[in-house]
């Protein structure tokens, strides 16, 4: 997750951001009927069908041959001819970070591995732009930076000096601040480590501007504060994103932001309110390591919501077990090799919560009606987090572990017997040879077995595919092409993929009974695609083109004018 500002900001973004809203378009009244088409229903039977019929309601009322299709829709029926195209349910991208990626689209942002001279040229040019009280950007690479400078907090005094500055990493796990912005959290003055977050420091032992994991959070809401203005800012920095989503031909998302002190529940029930929210959205809620137990636990239950008929719920809790292995905070069973990365003096990784606080945050709030959300990267954080499960209540699950980079393979059976769903991120940037072998310098062999995605499917347990969007690719395709073409942890084949994108997420989701397949009574939340995934070869999977999304059968997105044009 990234976040930045400098290019637009106040009203001039919101006015710029409000012409790219999204403004769903409403189907005719009546049934429609979708003919020859190659539709996958995706369902357990994988029903063959070439025609699809919709109520005004949204609901599909008939799905099968033509001639029974159109029986069962009347002579009444809207017919809406595909010459062939294919029919999916809509993508389920069940780890997104909506918000941030609209803000990152438009604000000033930085290149992770570019040279220090062209970083502090970029500061000073986001500087320049700024208009309010922070100076605010994103993208920094930290281990790059600090193979450059030993002292980052001196070039951002000297290239800001008058107001705080906030530079974000290109991961979401690290902040670069300025003297003004550590002092106006009491980073300057503390003494150890804040909860949750590492504040490096210099020889002297003097924070050398760099934080890590947690210890940002309270920077972002110092900068991000929750007020009308940043609350409008939020909201219309989602329309946009949105919009890309349609266009991707995604029908649910689960944020795994959740940043509530900063705005963003009302930002998405202002979306909700302005009917401009065209997915439906499970959506996370952060939970924050140095915040009162009883305090937070409490703000939480006011913010959960979970009514199957709204588009929008609040129904999960984020729990950041770890951080990240490129950073050495993954925590990790055995310690990682000597050599590159940053050292914090954590050989074994950095967990955000005590195991006991961890535990009760996994009793309390799945007693409330929270799904777990555990963001986990090492091996030792995945079997904390399933040792969390073992001791939650069930009613809500199923819970997950997302992103899975390192698992013991004594855990995977685990996964089965708790009904753990296994989040991960099988995009090209994940799986790239040169991001593979960046990683062996930190574990070894061990990233030989990273995101163990078939071998989970063998286990028993429900595999699901996500973003983490904007960290990595958005496009549902490349992901399912991406998974098919990795030689041993990927995907079998095509349907499997696809389930891992439909049918998987709508069970994590609990929305199964009106989601995920696309059979008789349930809501016609699909995706038109220009040719038949399953009839091509795989390396042209993700050259495949989205030409429609319907959400419970409006057009959300119409390329070619499919069902707006009727």
């Amino acid at each position: 997750m990234k976040m930045s500002i400098g290019k637009t900001t106040g009203a001039a973004a919101i006015a710029l951001l409000t012409t790219a809203a999204v403004t769903p378009v409403h189907a005719a009244d009546g049934t429609t009927v979708i003919r020859n088409a190659a539709i996958h229903t995706m369902t357990s039977d994988d029903t063959e069908a070439d025609a699809l019929a919709i109520d005004a309601k949204g609901i599909i009322v008939a799905v099968g041959k033509e001639a029974d299709v159109l029986a069962k829709a009347g002579a009444d029926a809207r017919v809406i001819d595909l010459g062939g195209k294919a029919v999916l349910p809509g993508f389920q991208d069940a780890h997104v970070h909506l918000i941030e990626a609209g803000v990152n689209e438009i604000l000033c942002e930085f290149e992770p591995f570019a040279t220090l001279k062209q970083t502090r040229e970029a500061i000073a040019a986001c500087d320049a732009e700024s208009e309010g009280e922070w100076v605010l950007g994103s993208g920094v690479g930290m281990p790059h930076l600090l193979d450059q400078t030993d002292n980052p907090v001196a070039v951002l005094d000297e290239l800001v000096p008058d107001r705080p500055a906030l530079i974000l990493d290109d991961i979401g796990h690290a902040a670069w601040a300025n003297s003004m912005a550590l002092e106006a959290v009491g980073y300057d003055t503390i003494e150890g480590n804040p909860p949750g977050g590492i504040i490096l420091r210099n020889a002297g032992g003097k924070p050398n501007g760099i934080v890590l994991e947690n210890a940002q959070q309270k920077l972002r809401n110092l900068a991000f504060p929750d007020t009308p203005e940043n609350e409008a800012f939020a909201y219309e920095s989602m329309l946009p994103t949105l919009k890309t989503f349609a266009e991707n031909g995604i029908t649910t998302v689960s944020d795994a932001g959740g940043f509530w002190p900063q705005g963003h529940v009302k930002a998405w029930e202002t979306a909700e309110k302005n009917g401009t929210l065209t997915v439906r959205a499970s959506n996370a809620l952060y939970v924050y390591p140095d915040l009162p137990f009883d305090q937070q636990v409490a703000q939480l239950a006011k913010l959960y919501s979970n009514d199957p008929d709204r588009l929008l719920k609040f129904n999960q809790a984020k729990l950041y077990v770890d951080g990240i292995l490129e950073q050495r905070t993954g925590a990790v069973l055995q310690p990682y090799l000597k050599g590159p990365g940053i050292d914090h003096g954590f050989d074994s990784g950095f967990l955000y919560f005590e195991t006991p606080v961890l535990n009760d945050y996994a009793r309390t709030l799945s007693k409330i009606g929270f799904k777990l959300h555990f963001h986990v990267t090492g091996d030792r954080g995945a079997r904390l987090a399933l040792d969390a499960i073992d001791q939650a209540d069930m009613k809500p699950g199923p819970h997950r572990l997302t992103h899975l980079y390192l698992l013991d393979p004594a855990d995977y059976p685990r996964f089965h017997e708790t009904g753990t769903v296994a989040d991960l991120q099988l995009a090209p940037s994940s799986l790239d040879p040169d991001y593979i072998a960046f990683i062996r310098e930190f574990i070894g062999d061990r990233a030989d077995r990273m995101m163990p995605a078939a071998s989970l499917e063998k286990s028993g347990a429900t595999v699901v595919m996500s973003s983490d969007f904007d960290a990595d690719e958005l496009s549902p395709l490349v992901k399912i092409q991406a998974a098919l073409e990795r030689p041993k942890e990927g995907a079998p084949d095509v349907r499997t993929a696809v389930k891992w994108m439909t049918v998987n997420p709508a069970r994590l989701l609990n929305q199964e009974d009106r989601t995920g397949t696309l059979e008789v009574g349930k809501y016609a939340d699909l995706v038109v695609l220009d040719q038949d995934i399953f009839d091509i070869p795989v390396k042209k999977i993700g050259e495949t083109e989205v030409k429609a999304t319907l959400l419970q059968g409006k057009p959300v997105f119409d390329a070619d004018g499919l069902f707006t044009s009727h």
